[in-house]
């Protein structure tokens, strides 16, 4: 077992000991849950301190101040697009689940347009970034959401992808293997071979009846949302450019009518909006992952 495989199987021993329901209390004054650490042991929180890991970091994340945080972010050289799209590839390979929000984050910081909070027509949030209206006055539990991020579940939001990356800038780079790109391939073209009439659901069953995607239903579905969300899997109701911003309202109003998203609250766009058919897009993938494939 490589040294990358026995810490990150020593912080999941951690996390599954500290974040669970019954041991979160709800803090109304901050409108979020903490989580209490005296259920680990000394050699826990001693693990703990030597990774840097706080179990509660509760902040209020005000709406302007945020879309300035998320582009000065974007500037920072330790953030660059081969380390967030390299470390994607290695989640592929079920090698660091932790990397998988890179592409997100990379969208945010390079197409997100500077502006105000705008509150969506049909949606409690703004409807350019997503920002839930909430968040304007509870704090976000930044230690909760990077746990999540750890496990390899991805966040298509403005506060996850503060909370990614800041917390990748005190992170080392993790550069993926060959065994990596021949993983993401196999995906892709597990992808690629679907019916016509293959829809989501069925892809994600499939794929982990095939045994091409490792993990839980979570974050089977993470990596595939993420393609989704930077084009490389297309969906039926809003193409997905790499040079133009889509809004949050835009992209939500253009699944409301999907039967896909209907009577479920699982599935959203623009992952809702793949359908078999539409297979992969081969040159947006080698534009994204042209190293790796």
């Amino acid at each position: 077992m490589s040294d990358l495989d026995k810490m990150y199987k020593k912080r999941m021993a951690l996390f599954k000991k500290l974040y669970f329901y019954a041991n979160g209390t709800y803090d109304p004054q901050l409108g979020v849950s903490l989580y209490d650490d005296s259920v680990l042991s000394d050699e826990d929180k001693t693990f703990m301190h030597e990774i840097g890991w706080k179990a509660n970091e509760p902040v209020l994340l005000e709406h302007d101040a945020l879309m300035n945080d998320i582009a000065e972010l974007g500037r920072d050289e330790r953030l660059s697009e081969a380390r967030l799209i390299g470390e994607f590839v290695a989640a592929a390979g079920d090698r660091y689940r932790r990397g998988v929000n890179g592409p997100i984050s990379l969208r945010y910081t390079r197409l997100l347009p500077a502006h105000g909070y705008r509150r969506a027509r049909k949606l409690v949030s703004c409807g350019v970034c997503g920002y839930y209206e909430h968040s304007l006055t509870d704090c976000s539990n930044l230690s909760q959401i990077r746990e999540s991020l750890w496990i390899g579940y991805s966040w298509a939001s403005p506060v996850g992808v503060y909370a990614d990356l800041t917390e990748r800038l005190e992170l080392p780079e993790v550069v993926p293997t060959k065994e990596d790109a021949a993983a993401l391939r196999r995906l892709l073209e597990a992808v690629d071979r679907a019916a016509d009439d293959e829809k989501p659901g069925a892809l994600e069953k499939r794929l982990s009846a095939e045994k091409v995607l490792r993990g839980n239903a979570g974050t089977r579905r993470a990596l595939l949302s993420v393609l989704a969300e930077i084009g490389v899997l297309p969906n039926i109701g809003l193409p997905i450019r790499p040079d133009r911003w889509i809004d949050h309202e835009d992209m939500v109003e253009a699944g409301m009518e999907l039967d896909t998203t209907q009577g479920r609250s699982d599935l959203e766009m623009p992952w809702a909006g793949w359908r078999g058919r539409l297979g992969v897009d081969w040159e947006r993938a080698k534009q994204v992952f042209w190293a790796y494939l």
